[in-house]
């Protein structure tokens, strides 16, 4: 038992060093979420791996040499089409051959959970996400995930990019299109905590390699681009947040709540929330047009208004640019304006996961060099507001 917790103890770490972390907790959580997903020799073979796509080959020679030595390459194939299955890592389809990858816990393990789902994984992961994951999921160097207004929030005369415009970004997809169950309600029904905001289950949009993935895994439905545009429309008709995968040529497309979702409840409890959501917009409210009447606040998932009196207020860097609030205001005092400066999304997968693996190898250039400035003066140097090294 115990040479089995050192191995878990091992691949924790390896994940830890991707460009989204793994990080540890006093409770240990995260390493009884790694022994639901991974067998010990699975956990051997992922310490093989990392972000980048590689064929199996690659990945068995850089795996545990005794693991590999005794699994050879079929058994390795074999077993990375298990891990695929039980959602621990991704597949991808390159030059008619398959490559492997690792993905972060969220967006990745947790929502490729969506056939062995439990009460008890849930459990877990929610406790993770509370105790350690959400501070590095927003501790990111960009976002993984992107805030996208709904159509009925932009005016037909504002000029808007192509990757803010959900209609444009599922066009874009071509035939790879599908809807799978969103895995947060599913997590809060089997919690006995229901969805408030919609009765829907099957909403959420797989475009490009999630669709190719969840479709050869049955995690999803094929649909038109059509169908797929009309579960959207229905998405902003309950008001729910739209959020894409931060790319220009998005993987997936949530249809988001502040009772459901654990990005936008954490999103609740943090400053400065538009930092986080990437959102080019954010909303205002016309004073000689406002009522009063609180709709919008109360449409809003992350409590960015406030009524002052009998006008809407809202935080500007609070608000995360969703424009639920717009079509909510019957006297048409809700708009919404874009921000001074336009987040520019990485343009697919690789290019963010590089992007974030960059930003945080240069946090962890700038820590090396306080620590060295501490041992030479002997005093301690201000941290510059860097979160404790964990």
């Amino acid at each position: 038992m115990k040479k089995e917790k050192k191995i878990y103890r091992a691949l924790r770490k390896h994940l830890d060093r991707m460009p989204v972390g793994y990080p540890p907790t006093r409770s240990g959580v995260e390493l009884r979420i790694l022994e639901r997903i991974f067998t010990v020799p699975e956990a051997h073979v992922a310490r093989g791996m990392t972000h980048v796509f590689e064929p199996v080959e690659t990945i068995c020679e850089k795996a545990d040499k005794k693991a590999a030595r005794s699994l050879g390459i079929d058994g390795c194939e074999a077993l990375l089409d298990k891990m695929v299955e039980k959602g621990g890592v991704f597949c991808k389809i390159m030059d008619g051959r398959k490559h492997f990858a690792l993905v972060p816990f969220v967006v990745g393990m947790f929502e490729f959970q969506l056939s062995r789902l439990s009460p008890g994984f849930y459990e877990e992961a929610a406790r993770y996400f509370r105790e350690g994951y959400a501070l590095e999921y927003l501790s990111t160097a960009i976002p993984q995930m992107r805030v996208i207004p709904i159509k009925q929030s932009i005016a037909a005369k504002q000029h808007i990019a192509t990757y803010d415009e959900v209609r444009r970004l599922i066009e874009d997809a071509g035939e790879r299109i599908g809807v799978a169950d969103c895995i947060c309600r599913r997590g809060k029904d089997l919690a006995g905590e229901p969805c408030r905001a919609t009765e829907r289950r099957r909403l959420c949009i797989g475009l490009r390699d999630y669709f190719d993935m969840y479709s050869r895994q049955g995690w999803l439905k094929k649909v038109t681009r059509k169908e797929a545009l009309e579960i959207l429309a229905q998405s902003e008709k309950e008001g729910l947040v739209l959020q894409a995968t931060n790319e220009q040529e998005p993987q997936a497309i949530c249809a988001c709540c502040g009772c459901c979702c654990g990005i936008l409840s954490t999103l609740r409890h943090v400053p400065n929330r538009a930092e986080f959501a990437a959102g080019n917009f954010h909303a205002q409210a016309d004073p000689e047009l406002c009522v009063g009447c609180g709709k919008c606040m109360e449409k809003c998932h992350v409590d960015a208004i406030a009524l002052r009196g009998s006008i809407a207020e809202i935080d500007p860097m609070g608000c995360i640019g969703c424009g639920v609030c717009v079509p909510a205001c019957k006297k048409g005092a809700m708009t919404l304006v874009k921000r001074a400066k336009q987040n520019v999304p990485p343009l697919d997968t690789t290019e963010l996961y590089d992007r974030i693996l960059k930003g945080k190898r240069r946090m962890a250039r700038v820590r090396t060099g306080l620590k060295i400035l501490r041992h030479i003066s002997g005093k301690k140097v201000r941290s510059l507001g860097l979160p404790k090294q964990r």
